[in-house]
């Protein structure tokens, strides 16, 4: 029996139209001018990026050590990047220098890398007439395009778990070397670059052994075998000298309180609840999109529909395949029942190539079955597919790039309308983005205040109505000041069913007048005099 990667009913047929070289190539430069686009619009780093900033910018001893923190910045960030990601981050901006181009060069680089890759790998797991669907679902992406420019890993998880497929293939050929398993399991070292990429190697590792199992080829287990070996080295040298104690991290409990583990056992009716919600949730919004409205949600129910018939037509014909694809993403869940990984959004971006692929399957098996009865309905079905990222994509492009707590045009309002003796207040939710800006737009250390924080740093979502008596207290230290400026970004979601913005702009109204206020993407700044009421009330 021949190798499922290397049939040839799925090799890559240059006389089809579905498969024409110019349409993969069109494709492809789309993806990549919407990403360069993305990238060039040089948006504001948000908190993440941020923090992660912090410990780019620090030294290379502090980068080697994930229990470092800096006290500018809030959070246990370093849990969230690996270190192979702050190194090469750190030679980025040491070469081209400190600015937000730098930072995000990597990840661009990752992203326009992995559209090629996607594309080799989508012409050897999947039908020929599936891969065009496939690549542009992945070229259009939201998220894909997003992360393209953001300064984080999930960019280069998406070329790592790619990669990872393509040395698949190789060991799938009809006569391996021994070579190409050592290849194999020197790639291993992904784990340094990569947090997602063990769950990757579980699945694929997993799968590649039973089915050798099942055929009795001991050959290929013993090469496999030895590949493992150097996975395993590779994890637990990286586990000793960086992860151990990121599970410590209190970011587990925000993660808890995020949903973002599998309940484990499912014993209600709520932990059921939690396994169809984060079913749907996957297809709306890592693998086609990062906005969250009504289309999205029914883009998502017909990519979920495309991907059960995917899982169906791929494990009927190609079932070693299947599982290649399939396993990191039960791995993934099984390590969140343990509270090992979060089951969020962004975190599972690594799978978005394995689940484009097979939705990309569905499609086409559903084109396929439908053509002889209603030839119609395939083309409704892919247009329907592809008409939300598509034109959320193109007007992103034309209009303007996807933005997050844009604080840029805030400090250059208040720079540009600052006078003698005022005062910048940060919400503490913006500290770490103005950290950054700070010098660029001139403000010194006299020149702002940080406000306190309010609640548990534990638990972020650990929080009462007492807790608003230490925004008060803190605000109440400035009664008298002519010109406050008071800057928000990130602000928490309401705790207590309260939203922290609100609640300051309500005090802030009490004991002073507004005087100015611009708002931007996420973020805000207000100006506000405290002297007039404090001496009416004196």
């Amino acid at each position: 029996m021949n190798r499922e990667l290397s049939e040839k009913s799925f090799k890559y047929k240059e006389n089809s139209y579905f498969s024409s070289n110019k349409l993969t190539w069109t494709i492809i430069c789309f993806g990549i001018i919407l990403r360069v686009a993305q990238y060039l619009y040089n948006r504001s780093l948000w908190i993440d990026e941020a923090n992660i900033t912090g410990s780019i910018l620090g030294s290379f001893s502090d980068i080697f050590n994930p229990t470092v923190t800096d006290p500018d910045y809030l959070g246990h960030w370093k849990s969230s990047s690996p270190l192979g990601f702050f190194v090469v981050e750190k030679l980025m901006v040491s070469v081209f220098g400190n600015t937000e181009y730098a930072l995000r060069l990597f990840p661009l680089i990752c992203g326009i890398i992995s559209l090629f890759l996607f594309c080799f790998v989508a012409r050897h797991y999947i039908k020929p007439k599936a891969v065009p669907i496939a690549l542009a679902l992945f070229a259009v992406s939201d998220s894909l395009i997003y992360y393209s420019s953001e300064v984080h890993s999930y960019s280069s998880d998406i070329t790592i778990v790619l990669l990872l497929l393509i040395l698949t293939t190789y060991t799938q050929s009809k006569k391996p070397a021994l070579l190409h398993y050592i290849v194999f399991g020197i790639g291993g070292i992904v784990v340094w670059f990569s947090h997602s990429s063990p769950f990757a190697l579980a699945g694929i590792g997993a799968s590649l052994f039973l089915f050798s199992l099942i055929r009795k080829e001991w050959m290929r287990v013993r090469n496999l075998s030895i590949a493992y070996l150097l996975w395993i080295v590779a994890f637990i040298s990286y586990y000793l000298i960086y992860i151990g104690n990121i599970n410590k991290s209190p970011i587990v409990e925000q993660w808890k309180d995020e949903g973002a583990f599998m309940p484990f056992p499912p014993l209600s009716p709520s932990d059921i609840a939690w396994f169809i919600d984060t079913f749907f949730s996957i297809f709306a919004k890592p693998t086609l999109t990062i906005s969250q409205n009504t289309s999205m949600m029914a883009v998502g129910g017909i990519a979920a529909f495309a991907f059960i018939m995917g899982c169906i037509s791929i494990f009927r014909e190609r079932r070693e395949i299947f599982f290649i694809l399939i396993a990191p993403a039960v791995v993934t869940l099984l390590a969140s029942g343990l509270h090992l990984y979060p089951f969020l959004e962004r975190t599972l971006l690594f799978l978005a190539p394995a689940f484009i692929l097979i939705i990309a399957e569905g499609t086409e098996e559903i084109r396929d079955s439908t053509s002889r009865k209603l030839p119609v309905m395939g083309t409704v079905f892919i247009c329907l597919l592809l008409s939300y990222p598509l034109i959320s994509a193109a007007n992103h492009l034309l209009n303007k790039p996807i933005v997050r707590e844009e604080i840029k045009p805030l400090l250059s309002y208040v720079r540009k309308n600052w006078q003698e003796g005022d005062i910048l207040y940060l919400h503490y939710g913006s500290k770490p983005a103005f950290k950054y800006y700070a010098d660029r737009y001139g403000f010194t250390d006299k020149d702002y205040i940080v406000g306190a924080f309010a609640g548990d740093k534990n638990d972020f979502f650990e929080f009462t109505v007492d807790n608003l008596n230490e925004f008060t207290s803190d605000l109440d230290k400035l009664r008298g000041s002519k010109r406050l400026w008071i800057l928000f970004a990130h602000i928490p979601p309401p705790r207590a069913g309260i939203k922290d913005e609100s609640f300051f702009v309500y005090y802030l109204n009490s004991i002073g007048s507004k005087l100015d206020f611009l708002k931007s993407a996420d973020s805000s700044v207000y100006l506000y005099d405290l002297g007039e009421k404090e001496e009416v009330k004196r």
